[in-house]
């Protein structure tokens, strides 16, 4: 099982930005946070966007993680402290263009999975896009 304890995040945000390989540990960290919170982006947290969000963690970070694990990162006391987007905005930058692409790719599957995307998982999906610094051009694939 993965460890789901999102230290990164929590060190940088006590101590200012980390060091070495940061951003590879920032990429698994915010990936995690924001596909854990994207299945409860709506006021019903459907099993197959669980189910997805387990399946696309495991295709791109190759961590196999419980649904109580997905569960605990959704509501981590993190979200307490400051909200999502604060968390994005500030490790976003730190990655990578194919690593942002990636988690917005697989947010898009993640929110699609139960066969509908709710207004407010559209809002979601767009807040993160600006939080991670995205063009349109980037979101849709084409630079």
């Amino acid at each position: 099982m993965a460890k789901v304890d999102l230290s990164y995040i929590k060190k940088v945000f006590s101590e200012g930005f980390g060091g070495a390989g940061g951003d590879t540990e920032a990429f698994r960290e915010l990936m995690l946070m924001i596909l854990a919170r994207a299945t409860d982006a709506d006021s019903y947290t459907h099993p197959a966007e669980v189910a997805a969000a387990q399946a696309v963690i495991k295709k791109h970070l190759n961590e196999e993680l419980g649904a109580a694990e997905i569960r605990t990162v959704a509501l981590s006391e993190l979200y307490e402290e400051a909200p999502l987007e604060k968390y994005i905005s500030r490790l976003g930058p730190s990655l990578s263009l194919e690593q942002r692409k990636t988690i917005i790719s697989a947010l898009a599957e993640v929110l699609r999975s139960d066969g509908r995307v709710a207004a407010s998982e559209a809002i979601y999906f767009d807040m993160v896009a600006m939080a991670l610094r995205m063009t349109y051009s980037e979101v849709a694939g084409l630079s």
